[in-house]
């Protein structure tokens, strides 16, 4: 018996839509936006679960985490979170790890800020606008290395910045299978990777040392260190990779350099954030990089100054900054606020405090404040290390592609080849 195919047509047939379930949003005012959390609750709660530690009506209670209190926790599941919590302290560490070990520079005087009266943020302009600067070079470069991969991606933006910053290792005589490289605040480790490939592009026979140290406080997905050894394979080379969860204030760098050896070291990072630039440059410098030789040089596209830390920034960067007219706390505190506004155009941004300007000129401002406490480096540096070493800051890349487009070299001067 054959089966009967029924083809029904009408306007009662269709699917008719599912209707989207009720979501119901927090309503906890965050207090510095004076707006509703936007995260979504429970329906017979009144907050969000990051919130509920304000219900004092609900029968579960929520607590700060003990380790972090930055988030919260229900009390039930204390026992529980604390062994998986990431804030948890590592039960052993590696012999590399120093507490606060680059909290202070090695041998030198601290200097400090004074409080001192509460100014306005106008007070703070007036200061900035009597400091003058060339403008930057640009030296933006790419590499042959990367083209493939500039061709493949449609989001170029990272490629174009790790295609510079590597044509600038090699302008500066610092791409080499005879180095080894130190990522800090490497991530995932996708600057390493790149530098590995256009290594490889150049020249596909490497020493013994050549390899990578990956340094992140963070845990990361994904990583690329197994991407490193794997693109080597064809080349019959064997990169040397060593990663370390930590953060740099603890790191002590001629403790995680002890098994590796190496030649020369060369110190690079992509968007190195706010303070961990200071403690990377504390870092090296209270190594023994500088006296024995090894020290090859560093690259690193800086970022985020206004998460930089007043005490963790070199003395002699507070002694500029001091001279310069930023004298307290408050006084810092002023700069990288203005340092924020140097990321954004949009005339919407405008703080109230300062409807007086417009978005341009916050945003000139804002890179006028963050040339500051960059000149504050160079002046460190050039202090610390003298007429041996070359010490650049220069636009990388265009500010189209990242607005956080300024770069640190340090170079020794008879490295520096001619451009």
């Amino acid at each position: 018996m054959k089966k009967e195919h029924l083809m029904i047509n009408g306007p009662d047939t269709k699917k008719q839509k599912l209707e989207k379930p009720q979501t119901y949003q927090c309503e906890y005012i965050i207090p510095k936006k004076n707006k509703r959390c936007r995260m979504l609750r429970k329906k017979q709660n009144k907050y969000c679960s990051e919130h509920m530690i304000h219900d004092n009506t609900s029968k579960q209670k929520r607590i700060p985490c003990p380790l972090n209190p930055n988030h919260t926790i229900w009390e039930k599941d204390l026992s529980t979170h604390l062994e998986k919590c990431n804030a948890r302290p590592a039960s052993d560490h590696p012999v590399w790890y120093m507490e606060n070990f680059n909290y202070k520079l090695a041998n030198s005087t601290e200097v400090t800020f004074v409080d001192g009266p509460e100014q306005d943020v106008s007070y703070y302009r007036e200061i900035v606008d009597e400091i003058h600067f060339e403008p930057l070079e640009r030296k933006e470069c790419q590499h042959d290395g990367l083209l493939q991969q500039l061709e493949e991606k449609t989001n170029q933006k990272h490629v174009i910045q790790q295609s510079s910053l590597i044509g600038n290792l090699k302008r500066l005589g610092l791409l080499s299978p005879r180095l080894f490289y130190m990522e800090f605040g490497c991530g995932k480790g996708e600057l390493s990777r790149c530098v590995n490939q256009c290594v490889l592009h150049d020249s596909p026979e490497s020493d013994k040392s050549y390899g990578f140290g990956l340094i992140d406080r963070g845990t990361n997905r994904l990583k690329a260190d197994n991407k490193i050894k794997q693109d080597s394979e064809p080349f019959n080379v064997t990169p040397i990779v060593k990663r370390s969860k930590i953060d740099i204030k603890h790191l002590n760098v001629d403790k995680f350099l002890e098994d590796v050896h190496p030649n020369q070291v060369v110190a690079i990072s992509k968007h190195l954030c706010g303070a961990a630039t200071d403690l990377t440059l504390k870092s090296l410098l209270n190594s023994s990089l500088f006296k024995n030789g090894k020290f090859g040089g560093v690259l690193i596209a800086m970022c985020c100054r206004h998460v930089c830390f007043e005490d963790e920034f070199l003395p002699q960067s507070k002694r500029y900054l001091i001279d310069h007219g930023f004298k307290t706390p408050q006084s810092i505190k002023a700069l990288k606020k203005m340092v924020s506004w140097g990321v954004n155009l949009d005339i919407d941004s405008r703080d109230k405090a300062e409807s007086d300007l417009t978005a341009k000129q916050r945003y000139e401002y804002g890179i006028k404040a963050r040339r500051i406490i960059d000149e504050s480096r160079v002046f460190a540096l050039k202090s610390l290390l003298g007429n041996d070493y070359e010490i650049e800051i220069f636009h990388y890349v265009d500010p189209d592609v990242t607005k956080e487009n300024v770069c640190l070299s340090i170079t020794r001067k008879s490295k520096l080849t001619d451009e």
